[in-house]
This record gives C-alpha cells, structure tokens and sequence, in this order.
C-alpha cells in the first residue's frame, strides 16, 4: 500500500513542476510580447512579484 501512495505523491509532485514551468513560460511569453525586459528578470528572482505579475495578467 505504501508504494502505492509513493507512486501517487511521485506523480502530483511530477505534475505540479510540469505546471509551474508552463506557468512561468506563459508568464514570460506574455511579458516579452509587452516588451517588458525588466518584468521578466525581476520575475525570475522574486516570487512575490511573479506572483502579482501572474495575477496581473491572469495566469493561475
């Protein structure tokens, strides 16, 4: 039963990176589209301004 669970904890972990990186990827795309260069570094290393960043423009 436990390498059960393992295997489905393994697979949500897996699944959430995969969403994080189309998350960020979007969020990049949409920055660069707005030719907003320094948006994108600052994303790339403050979590709390990705995070407003993605609510601005609507990534969830």
């Amino acid at each position: 039963m436990c390498d059960v669970l393992d295997k489905v904890e393994n697979k949500g972990k897996a699944e959430g990176k995969i969403e994080g990186k189309n998350q960020m990827a979007l969020l990049v795309k949409k920055l660069l589209d707005q030719s907003r260069i320094e948006d994108v570094k600052r994303a790339s290393e403050d979590k709390t301004y990705r995070d407003k960043l993605m609510k601005e423009l609507g990534i969830s």
